[in-house]
This record gives C-alpha cells, structure tokens and sequence, in this order.
C-alpha cells in the first residue's frame, strides 16, 4: 500500500512478485537473478507492464557477459511477450 500510494519509492523484493500480485503503479522492474523458467520470467515482466493509462515501463535485467545466466537471458527473450 505505501508503495501504491507513492510513499515508498521502491519494493526489492526475491521472488514474491513472480505470481498473483500486480503493481501497474510501478514503472521500472530490475531483475538481479532469475530462474531459467521463461513462464517465471514472463510473469515478472507482467508485473509492471500491466496496461495504465500514459504509463511506458522498463524492465532490467542484470547478468554478467558470457556465462550461463547470459545464453538463459537469450533464450528467454526469444518468447512472444519480448516482440511488439
């Protein structure tokens, strides 16, 4: 509700927004490490590219060059929710 209501300007958080909860509100999402799950990865992107009037969000993903984390990166972008 803080969060909601602009009193905290950020949520960190592991794993609790993979599933059932929505912040529209928030406008940048930052993911430190994620699973190699696609289905998991998308429902983060969800999270704050919900659909709210004049809103453009963005989504980071940190990984370091050339590991398996990276190759993962690739593959989970390669699903529909990453094309326009």
């Amino acid at each position: 509700d803080f969060f909601r209501d602009g009193s905290l300007p950020c949520i960190v958080t592991s794993r609790v927004l993979n599933e059932g909860i929505d912040v529209p509100e928030a406008s940048v999402g930052i993911i430190v490490s994620g699973t190699g799950s696609v289905r998991e990865h998308v429902q983060r992107l969800g999270r704050i590219l919900r659909p709210q009037s004049g809103k453009q969000a963005q989504l980071y993903e940190l990984i370091s060059a050339g590991t398996g984390e990276y190759y993962t990166s690739e593959r989970r972008r390669q699903h529909n929710a990453y094309k326009n």
